[in-house]
């Protein structure tokens, strides 16, 4: 997953030099629905899907809450729902640029910090009902998490604000912000892929086992 990014981060790069920073859409990492967009989709289902298999082959419930902000991050790449619900926020409530940010990025603010409180109190309180196994799973996704977030949102805000005074720095923060959140997805879905071979591991192991106890 890790070579794909790069891969693809290698050839938005590319683009932007043949192109002179207006690369084809598709190509670009930072642009919706384009290659390096879809290649996030698919991460983000298989960590909804990891986390479901977990709270099924564990059987415990807690780890939907992991499967439920995966699912929710998925549908907001997918259907942009902070950049929308944010610009209706930010025209319902007559907003206005302040300190080099648009009014709609205050929205998109709003929305996000309402979305983050809601699945703090969701995973806060699995985190303090579960076991040791799954706080330590637990925080090991959220660190990863913090580095999507950090990427996605704190280096956003930077990106608009930076490029607004220094706009030859545009392409640069592209690339922090979307590759950044590309790489620390990558890892964050290999983790939950671990998870899953880990446990086939411990279901198997008994399997293996029974002859040999039989023979002796």
């Amino acid at each position: 997953m890790l070579l794909t990014d790069l891969t693809i981060i290698g050839i938005h790069t590319a683009a932007y030099i043949l192109y002179i920073d207006t690369p084809p859409s598709y190509w670009s990492i930072a642009a919706d629905r384009s290659f390096g967009e879809t290649f996030q989709y698919i991460k983000e289902l298989w960590l909804v899907f990891s986390f479901a298999m977990l709270t099924r082959i564990r059987s415990n419930w807690l780890y939907g809450s992991l499967s439920l902000l995966c699912c929710y991050l998925f549908l907001d790449d997918l259907f942009l729902i902070h950049e929308r619900v944010g610009e209706m926020i930010a025209l319902n409530f007559n907003f206005q640029p302040m300190f080099k940010l648009r009014a709609i990025d205050y929205g998109e603010l709003i929305v996000n910090a309402i979305a983050g409180s809601f699945f703090a109190v969701l995973i806060g309180s699995s985190y303090w009902r579960g076991s040791r196994a799954f706080r330590q799973v637990c925080y090991r996704v959220l660190v990863l998490l913090g580095g999507v977030v950090f990427c996605g949102i704190v280096l956003d805000v930077l990106h608009i604000i930076v490029t607004t005074l220094y706009p030859r720095l545009y392409s640069a923060f592209d690339l922090l912000e979307d590759g950044g959140e590309m790489l620390f997805m990558s890892v964050l879905c290999w983790y939950g892929i671990s998870l899953i071979k880990q446990q086939e591991k411990v279901v198997q192991q008994p399997e293996l086992e029974l002859p040999l106890q039989r023979k002796g």
